[in-house]
């Protein structure tokens, strides 16, 4: 088997710890376990016993889970280590050799890594700014064959912070019955639109949806390494089993801990907390953007992130080290997307990070290329 290096998470790997401001994260700054348990949980969590549990989850926590969409139950759910690892059952579990997968891109290329390495056909549909980044259905149509299994796409978008009107969400399902394959949305977003207005699971519109999802992006809590999978009962059986071959069980202490954050109420302080944190740097990366004549973007509606276009004679891996090495911040260029000309920068930094960062970038830009 052959995998393709995931430049994205090297990058990360390689840097993210060695820069003094890093801005190539993509979620909100996470909490620390004092901030959401109180002195009679910490003391429960203390007292938890580090055995193994559920391999699929507990009944709890997936009843909990299900309970964030419509018409699901513990048996549409599987509990996993992170959203990286639902992401990786769902590839192994569903897709084989011959299948054809069509991946909206911009996208998080795990999914699109590992479907090639199987042999499965990767057939991508981009975005485009001048549209607001929202897709082309008439490319889509195009792009079935009779060996389409499966179309995958981030909601809320990453690394653009795009989302789709409700009715192109509809599009979309109707699009996905009408060929009867599923759609697989990547939703670890979902929560931090900043409207206010959280937008309807796909799992809520479409019985073959299969969602990825956890506690690492919008929930800010990264270090739980928890996360799920939404599906029908037989095909999350079916990653039941691969896990089995993987990690076995997510921890103890994680579990505890995501039985109380999903609480509706608890769920419902930590998102609010999450926008207000975004919305603030969202606001101070637009005023950055209209200060620096070579940057531009599409203000992104939701999500840990801005997609920036720049207008610089440099190629954007190049301009990440520059960046790195010469300011110690840390950016994630448009590369690893396949988008040169582009950067994205993450609006869940703390504030005086943020800040620092995009006043080096500035001062470094203006002296070096002379704009």
């Amino acid at each position: 088997m052959q995998i393709d290096e995931f430049t994205l998470e090297r990058i990360q790997s390689l840097y993210e710890n060695l820069v003094e401001l890093n801005l190539s994260d993509s979620g909100v700054h996470p909490y620390r376990l004092n901030e959401l348990l109180n002195q009679e949980q910490q003391q429960e969590l203390l007292n938890i016993e580090l055995g193994y549990g559920w391999t699929n989850g507990s009944v709890q926590l997936r009843e909990r889970i299900a309970a964030l969409y419509s018409n699901r139950t513990s048996d549409n759910v599987i509990v996993t280590n992170g959203s990286a690892e639902a992401n990786f059952l769902m590839v192994m579990s569903l897709l084989e050799k011959g299948d054809e997968l069509i991946v909206i891109v911009p996208n998080y290329m795990q999914i699109a890594g590992w479907a090639k390495s199987l042999g499965v056909k990767v057939v991508e549909i981009p975005l485009l700014e001048q549209d607001g980044w929202l897709p082309n259905f008439e490319l889509l149509e195009k792009s079935i064959s009779a060996n389409t299994k499966m179309l995958t796409i981030c909601h809320p978008n990453n690394p653009t912070g795009s989302t789709l009107p409700l009715e192109q969400i509809q599009e979309l399902v109707n699009f996905a019955k009408r060929h009867d394959i599923y759609i697989h949305a990547d939703e670890v977003y979902k929560g931090a639109e900043f409207d206010g207005n959280e937008l309807p699971s796909f799992a809520d519109e479409y019985e073959k949806a299969i969602i990825t999802c956890g506690l690492s992006k919008a929930m800010a809590m990264p270090g739980l390494r928890l996360g799920w999978l939404v599906g029908l009962p037989d095909d999350i059986y079916k990653t039941w089993q691969c896990k089995d071959y993987t990690s076995i069980t997510t921890s103890a202490v994680s579990e505890y801990v995501a039985n109380i954050v999903l609480e509706p109420t608890f769920r419902h302080q930590v998102l609010t907390r999450s926008k207000e944190f975004l919305i603030d740097n969202l606001n101070r990366i637009s005023e950055w953007v209209d200060g620096n004549s070579w940057a531009s973007f599409v203000p992104p509606k939701a999500g840990g992130m801005a997609f920036i276009r720049y207008d610089l004679p440099v190629n954007s891996t190049e301009l990440a080290h520059e960046f790195r090495q010469e300011l110690s911040v840390l950016i994630l260029p448009g590369d690893v997307y396949g988008l040169d000309g582009y950067f994205r920068v993450g609006i869940g930094a703390p504030n005086d990070h943020l800040e620092k960062g995009l006043e080096r970038i500035s001062h470094y830009v203006k002296h070096k290329y002379g704009v």
